[in-house]
């Protein structure tokens, strides 16, 4: 089994490095097998809340705040949408959802004020519609925006886990989020993302190393690519940060056919250049806690 996860990483980095990123790896699915189970039931949250609940409260910061998702799996639509409750002020949310679905999800949120569809070919995952919508201009006039997709990872046996703990650590618990959110009224918090999802390790550049440097060149953003990203590209982040992304003018034919592809497509790639394209306009990638990564 070790030899067959050990495969699927790139191959041009010493064994010894390999050997620390596997291991951190199970370390971290070893977690979120046991106490991120924890975290994320009924006891847990309660628990939470408690917690928060003792000493002073926190003060919504001074950012406007939305949140986005691509939603392939409509029957986690609402779980998405309500993750705004824990925000005393209305927050808009912005579904991309695949064409072939955009009607049952419209009738799925009826009634839901505030949340705004915008249907978009199934290609690139959640990363091409996303960038229709980031094109469009409905994000700008916000200073942090939850980027979410309806990830389950069917090929992995705690998919569901990984998308449950995703979303309780960016936008489960008020006082969590409302520090998170502290680091974007500094201008020049461009990302903030959960460590634990982070990599930086060079085996995890997998088979998207050239392309990432294409990219790169294209964005004028060559002397800053490093590998370091959010796995699963679930953070919040800055609009503007994002420019250099934006500009390439990405649309849905720039991507491939989806066929159920793990690794070294377009949204691949793109998902390890969120930071490179921050990083490139003198933007930080922070982590919950305001550190920066």
């Amino acid at each position: 089994m070790l030899k067959k996860f050990s495969s699927a990483f790139s191959s041009d980095v010493p064994t010894s490095t390999r050997l620390r990123a596997i291991t951190r790896h199970y370390w971290q699915k070893l977690k979120a097998n046991t106490l991120g189970r924890l975290f994320i039931s009924e006891a847990g949250r309660k628990l939470r809340s408690q917690v928060a609940a003792i000493g002073p409260q926190p003060t919504r910061p001074d950012v406007r705040v939305a949140i986005t998702a691509h939603v392939f799996y409509l029957d986690l639509a609402k779980e998405i949408i309500a993750l705004r409750d824990l925000f005393p002020d209305p927050v808009p949310v912005f579904l991309t959802v695949p064409l072939d679905r955009a009607e049952e999800l419209s009738r799925i949120v009826a009634g839901i004020p505030d949340v705004m569809l915008f249907p978009s070919e199934n290609r690139g995952r959640d990363i091409a519609p996303f960038f229709s919508l980031l094109e469009s201009g409905a994000l700008d006039g916000f200073d942090a925006v939850l980027k979410l997709h309806t990830k389950r990872s069917p090929h992995l046996i705690d998919g569901d886990l990984r998308r449950k703990l995703l979303f309780a650590m960016l936008c489960g618990e008020r006082t969590a989020a409302y520090r998170t959110l502290k680091a974007f009224e500094k201008p020049d918090t461009g990302l903030v993302g959960w460590r634990d999802s982070y990599r930086s390790d060079p085996v995890f550049w997998m088979a998207n190393k050239a392309r990432v440097h294409e990219i790169a060149e294209r964005m004028n953003a060559e002397d800053f690519v490093k590998l370091g990203f959010f796995e699963g590209s679930m953070f919040w982040f800055r609009p503007k940060a994002l420019d250099a992304l934006r500009e390439l003018n990405l649309t849905p034919e720039m991507f491939e056919a989806e066929a159920g592809q793990l690794d070294g497509t377009m949204h691949h790639a793109i998902e390890r250049c969120f930071t490179i394209a921050a990083w490139s306009r003198g933007y930080t990638v922070r982590d919950l806690h305001g550190r920066i990564l």
